[in-house]
Formats: C-alpha cells, sequence, structure tokens
C-alpha cells in the first residue's frame, strides 16, 4: 500500500523540510550587521564583524528540523500500522508547530533585538507551512483507510 495518495503527500511535506536547510528564513539588513538566518547557521556578509550568536544558538532548531524532515520518510513505511502511522503523523504537526513558533518567536525576534533592524522574510518561511499542510493532508489520508477497513471488516 505504498501507492497511496498520503504517501506523496508524506514524500512532498520531508521535501519541504529538507528544502529548509538550504534557503533562508529572513534577512536582516542594517548598518552593521546585514546576516542571513539559515535553520542551521547564521551567514553574516560584512567581514569583520563579530559572531554575535555561539554555535549552539541554532542546534536545537537545527536538531527540530532534522527530526521533521525524516520523521515523514519513516511514517511512509509504516503503511500496515495504520494506527501508529496516525500517531506519528500527528506528533509531526506538533513539532512543525513548535519548529514554526520557535523560527518566529524566539530566534527572529533574538537575531531583531541583536541587530536591531526589521527582518526582511525569505522563502524559508514558507516551507514549513507547506509540510504542515501536506501532513495534514496526509493525516486526512490515513483517517480515511481506517474508515474504509473498519467498513470492510463489519461487512465480513
Amino acid at each position: 500500500m505504498i501507492q497511496r495518495i498520503q504517501t506523496l503527500f508524506l514524500f512532498i511535506a520531508a521535501l519541504a523540510s529538507g528544502l529548509l536547510f538550504f534557503f533562508p528564513v529572513a534577512q536582516y539588513y542594517g548598518e552593521q550587521h546585514t546576516l542571513a538566518f539559515y535553520v542551521t547557521h547564521i551567514q553574516d556578509f560584512v567581514p569583520g564583524n563579530p559572531e554575535l550568536f555561539s554555535s549552539l544558538f541554532l542546534l536545537p532548531l537545527s536538531i527540530l528540523s532534522a527530526l521533521v524532515t525524516v520523521l515523514p520518510l519513516l511514517i511512509i513505511f509504516m503503511y500496515k500500522n495504520l494506527g501508529g502511522q496516525l500517531k506519528l503523523i500527528r506528533l509531526n504537526i506538533l513539532l512543525d508547530l513548535v519548529l514554526i513558533g520557535l523560527m518566529f518567536f524566539y530566534y527572529a525576534e533574538q537575531l531583531k533585538i541583536k541587530t536591531s533592524v526589521e527582518a526582511d522574510y525569505d522563502l524559508g518561511v514558507f516551507l514549513p507551512l507547506i509540510a504542515l499542510i501536506f501532513m495534514f493532508l496526509a493525516m486526512r489520508g490515513v483517517k480515511h483507510d481506517i474508515k474504509l477497513i473498519r467498513s470492510a471488516d463489519r461487512l465480513r
């Protein structure tokens, strides 16, 4: 049953989450700093500026992004256990919401405070939202399969 529509939805969600590692979330332009905020690092385009944050600052966000990327790929191969698949999809939706919250309400705010300029949000902002939408669609497909199996069991 790997050819179900929710398999495609889960793959697109994993792809959107994986692209988050390659596209910047936001860019900050100021007189002293010009920064690009990625999930894994903060790139400063002004040479000679001291590092604003330690290398461990983005570690929780990187780990959470990797988990949100890998989990849909694991869920695809759990097609024989629909109940477990549904639970892991719900967990991934929760983790994706936490990722979005961390990106906007903590990390983007910390960068805004440190640079004292507003952010110009980039493509990386929309990728977790796209992944979230496709996870909801996959959850709907799994629920439909569970309902179909239960109705078939009633007929026997």
